[in-house]
């Protein structure tokens, strides 16, 4: 079965952005609290969203680089793949999706691992995360929230 988890991912966009970058290092690194995976596919909200944390994920964390890149520019010797809605990741196994988006994705069947990045806004973003929240339950899924 799909592993289900929703994460705190801080209080606003630029708190989700720094906490993607961190947790993503931490399965990069291997760190024995998150899968073993072979890559990582990132779900953004948008294309500019997308932009912005390719940008940042070369900078932060400051003591570890992450081969990444987006979608479109089809790299296969990369860690980390971002995409959008819309946008299309790489067919291979052993791979992990985190959904900075708070909509559910049409695609998660292909997946290992979904972690579900959760804004807590108290307003829109987290209202849509508790509707996905809701759609993982009536597929059948078992997911779990974490705060961070």
């Amino acid at each position: 079965m799909l592993e289900t988890k929703f994460l705190s991912a801080g209080s606003c966009h630029e708190e989700a952005l720094k906490y993607t970058c961190e947790l993503t290092a931490k399965i990069f690194l291997k760190d024995i609290n998150f899968p073993d995976v072979k890559n990582i596919d990132i779900r953004c909200g948008s294309a500019n969203e997308a932009e912005e944390l390719n940008e940042l994920l070369w900078i932060y964390p400051e003591d570890t680089l992450i081969p990444h890149n987006l979608t479109h520019k089809k790299d296969n010797n990369i860690f980390v793949e971002i995409g959008y809605p819309g946008s299309s990741f790489r067919n291979i196994d052993n791979k992990l999706l985190m959904n900075l988006n708070p909509d559910l994705p049409n695609q998660i069947s292909e997946y290992l691992y979904y972690y579900q990045l959760v804004i807590e806004d108290n307003s829109s973003l987290r209202e849509r995360a508790a509707v996905t929240w809701k759609e993982c339950t009536s597929m059948g899924l078992d997911p779990i929230f974490l705060k961070s």
